[in-house]
């Protein structure tokens, strides 16, 4: 599994989590403790929203080898901005450019989405479910398989549809469903969509939980949501997010309004 982070406020207080989770990526001892080593070194990915514009960047090379592209994503956290951070440990899918995260989406009902994942789906259950065939995306991940799922089934980004077709496939959790997703409408308006569960069988194990656990931070020009591992490399004030919810996101032109629901 991976590490993953959703960041709004104010850029230079985002910084520090974005030092956290190259060093998190880099050294795990949540990871390392359940026999699967340490590192999260099969690619990395960001979408920055910042000024109107969306920056979307992948890499096959680790988050903490990539020293100029993190660099630059940091100079470029000035103001209000938006970040969501993938880094990947994989577990279903070719090692290979095209299964590293955040995927990028435009569907056919006038909306366009990045979406990064955290965990193991029934990939063939997916397929089922979105008439998809099984030959096209053989080489997929589950997590782009569950993308493809939204862009197919997901009529809009509204929070009632969002429930919906996310509550199916999360019916087909193996290990964790923790997923964020970054939604721009044919308006231009931003949302985000970020969903946190857990099979009980992990929820009953120590070294599970703290592993795949989410936690978020507020503070004065700051909302986040982190992988556990961020939190051994950025003192702060967390909370750990209940299983099976689900934050809506409304991203406003300096703030963010954020709705909490049962998953």
């Amino acid at each position: 599994m991976c590490r993953i982070l959703f960041a709004a406020g104010n850029g230079k207080k985002i910084i520090p989590l974005v030092d956290a989770i190259v060093k998190a990526s880099e050294n795990d001892p949540y990871k390392e403790r359940r026999g699967r080593g340490r590192q999260h070194k099969d690619g990395w990915g960001y979408v920055l929203l910042k000024d109107g514009s969306v920056r979307h960047y992948r890499s096959m090379k680790p988050i903490f080898e990539d020293f100029k592209a993190v660099e630059s994503l940091k100079a470029g956290l000035e103001g209000f901005s938006v970040l969501m951070i993938h880094t990947r440990a994989a577990s279903q899918g070719v090692k290979n450019l095209f299964n590293v995260q955040p995927f990028a989406f435009s569907t056919r009902r006038g909306f366009n989405f990045w979406l990064l994942h955290n965990g193991d789906l029934d990939k063939a259950k997916i397929i089922e479910l979105a008439e998809l065939d099984e030959k096209d995306l053989r080489n997929a991940s589950d997590s782009y398989t569950f993308a493809t799922y939204l862009c197919r089934r997901l009529p809009s980004p509204k929070l009632e549809d969002l429930l919906i077709h996310y509550r199916i496939p999360e019916e087909t959790t193996k290990s964790v469903f923790n997923t964020m997703t970054l939604f721009q409408s044919s308006e231009g308006d931003f949302s985000a969509f970020i969903t946190t569960k857990m099979v009980d069988e992990l929820l009953q194990k120590p070294e599970h939980y703290d592993y795949s656990k989410l936690l978020l931070l507020r503070e004065d020009n700051l909302f986040a949501v982190a992988s556990s591992t961020v939190e051994l490399y950025h003192k702060a004030h967390y909370e750990v997010i209940p299983n099976e919810t689900a934050l809506y996101v409304k991203v406003l032109e300096e703030n963010v309004e954020v709705e909490t629901v049962h998953l």
